[in-house]
């Protein structure tokens, strides 16, 4: 083989490769596109199940429940309005029976 022949070869192999790694990288984006959201929706599952988030949790409608307690009509009215948007998805994870009901009170369902 000459030089200018394994020059030419070496330089189409190197394209070649970049064009590979670039189709290669497009079917990741494809991949990571359809499957990221489905991982990340598990992630999120778990860590809402987790004991510490679940225990934050309570602890947080508790202390709300206190200053709800200790409240005039209008700091009761804000403190509703900061459960309503805060715990729009919380049910099970309460385990006081009194808080339950106060969030139920609260949320209006």
């Amino acid at each position: 083989m000459t030089t200018k022949k394994i020059i030419w070869l070496s330089i189409g192999g190197f394209f070649l490769a970049l064009i590979v790694m670039f189709v290669l990288g497009l079917f990741g984006l494809g991949w990571f596109k359809f499957f990221g959201p489905k991982t990340e929706n598990i992630k999120r599952q778990i860590f809402e199940n987790t004991k510490s988030y679940q225990h934050g949790i309570q602890q947080d409608l508790g202390k709300y429940y206190n200053e709800y307690q200790r409240a005039d009509e209008s700091g009761k009215a804000v403190i509703k309005a900061t459960i309503q948007i805060r715990f729009a998805e919380v049910d099970a994870q309460i385990t006081s029976p009194q808080l339950r009901a106060f969030l139920k009170e609260t949320r209006g369902y």
